[in-house]
């Protein structure tokens, strides 16, 4: 994910900047790719905790928030992808980090759930056909 995520802003940023875009990148492309290797595992592997049937969904939805928030910003720090000139624009640019990360984890939950949904009905549809039998 974190890879994908790095090749689109890449390549969307070229098309509208034009090659000084890429100029930071290329400098210290490794770091840049493994940063970014980085924060993806940082969002998937933590999504293992919503396997934690004990914890509430709230805490497992706050305990991967928290990882994957925190890794993301140590790497970008690190990496200098978010700028620290102006403590306002670092603000805003971890503001929609946040929003973005919210999104994603919107659409993987509606997604889930609409997965649910079409295996209640499924069984359903079993439970029902051997009931007719």
């Amino acid at each position: 994910m974190g890879c994908t995520v790095f090749v689109f802003i890449n390549l969307f940023g070229s098309w509208i900047f034009g090659d000084i875009f890429l100029e930071a990148i290329t400098a210290d492309f490794i770091q840049q790719a493994l940063g970014s290797i980085i924060v993806g595992l940082a969002c998937v592997l933590p999504s293992y905790i919503y396997q934690v049937e004990r914890l509430t969904f709230l805490l497992q939805t706050a305990i991967h928030f928290a990882i994957s928030i925190s890794t993301f910003i140590v790497v970008a720090l690190s990496l200098h992808w978010l700028p620290t000139s102006s403590i306002a624009i670092t603000m805003l640019m971890l503001f929609f980090s946040v929003l973005l990360f919210t999104l994603i984890w919107l659409l993987f939950y509606l997604y889930n759930q609409s997965e649910v949904k079409k295996m209640n009905k499924k069984i359903d549809e079993l439970i029902n056909k051997n009931n007719t039998l």
